[in-house]
């Protein structure tokens, strides 16, 4: 009888299996989710060696996990549960107060960081035109809406610990130091990692005038506003109940021509991006490679005239901030290391650059392994 009584139980789970298996089996394969904003694994090759070396297996995993069907559902329904059993983080992202959400960091990559700090001094020995910020991550100035015992390391004196170690070698920008000074609780985005527009104006003036170089004032920008952003930390999260964000940007008052790793760019944003789920993502069109940004009003120059030339080695909180030194720079250099395996040497050595800016978010900073690329 007892057995007769799990035969139901069994064929039960076994139908459910089966479903899901066939399911999968006829699931159209997605190579980007959009409620995810993320690229999805979609195939894993198979070789005798990676399967010997429990690599393949690993791989298959995440690509049945990224595939599996109704995967949007699945994680709208935990992340449903989760909120109902008054959780405070999931899947590495803290839930604040007011609807704010943070990404977790309750310890960093001491030994990545020390590396990359010492590949910035090499490539600064080698140029005398060097200015470095680190840009502290959102909760540094948002600490009263974090839940209590979050754990949240302080970037703020690591930060000061860099400055220090590069007295010698660079021109420090006080990134920290100017937003410190702010009033506002508003710096960055509730929903996402990245400061707000209107900061990296901040940042953009601060960093003029450290340069001796006059910022474009406020009013003669135009300011954009797109609405219902969710950004990195809904994307990863799901928190029910979470009210999007307003994107914020500054748009230039001429008109600007764009080369994305080799590809010609309409303007320094993609418009149609604004439209999608990963609406930062129009900046610059992305994180390329290598982006040259130049004024279409300045390609006719007289033959006196030197071309002024800006080398800004970024990471993505940079997307916004870069089109701003348009104002101030007959072009742009924009790099992002972790998409130009080139590296820097040969650009640098081909092309005269009147300043360099290094500007890294500190969790970039400290846990990028393609920082390498600056010597190469």
């Amino acid at each position: 009888m007892k057995k007769r009584r799990i035969y139901p139980t069994a064929l039960l789970l076994f139908g459910f299996v089966a479903a899901v298996t066939l399911s999968d089996l006829v699931n159209p394969v997605r190579a980007f989710s959009e409620m995810e904003n993320r690229e999805l694994k979609t195939a894993s090759q198979f070789t005798l060696s990676r399967l010997f070396k429990g690599d393949f297996q690993s791989r298959y995993e995440e690509v049945v996990a990224d595939q599996f069907v109704g995967r949007d559902e699945w994680i709208t329904l935990k992340s449903m549960t989760e909120s109902a059993l008054l959780k405070t983080e999931n899947n590495g992202v803290i839930y604040g107060k007011n609807g704010a959400l943070f990404g977790k960091l309750t310890s960093y990559n001491q030994e990545q960081l020390t590396k990359n700090i010492g590949f910035l001094q090499q490539f600064a020995e080698k140029h005398d035109n060097v200015t470095f910020g680190v840009i502290p991550s959102g909760y540094t100035y948002s600490t009263d809406q974090l839940p209590a015992g979050s754990g949240q390391i302080d970037q703020l004196p690591i930060i000061a610990d860099i400055e220090k170690s590069l007295a010698d070698s660079v021109q420090w920008f006080d990134v920290a130091g100017l937003l410190t000074a702010q009033e506002s609780e508003s710096l960055y985005y509730n929903t996402d990692h990245h400061w707000k527009g209107t900061t990296a104006y901040l940042a953009y003036t601060a960093l003029c005038e450290q340069l001796g170089m006059q910022p474009v004032a406020e009013d003669q920008l135009t300011l954009r506003e797109v609405n219902d952003f969710y950004g990195s930390y809904f994307s990863k999260c799901k928190k029910a109940g979470i009210q999007p964000d307003t994107l914020t940007f500054y748009d230039l008052p001429f008109q600007v021509a764009a080369t994305v790793d080799g590809t010609q760019k309409s303007g320094w944003y993609d418009p149609a991006q604004l439209e999608k789920r990963d609406k930062y993502g129009a900046f610059l069109y992305g994180n390329g490679g290598l982006t040259i940004l130049s004024r279409l009003d300045r390609q006719t120059k007289e033959a006196d005239h030197e071309t002024s030339r800006l080398l800004l080695i970024k990471d993505s909180f940079s997307n916004a901030l870069a089109p701003l030194f348009m104002n101030n720079f007959d072009e742009v250099y924009i790099v992002d290391l972790r998409s130009y395996p080139m590296g820097l040497t040969k650009l640098c050595e081909e092309t005269d650059f009147d300043e360099i800016v290094v500007l890294y978010n500190f969790e970039n900073l400290e846990s990028d392994t393609n920082f390498y690329r600056i010597l190469q």
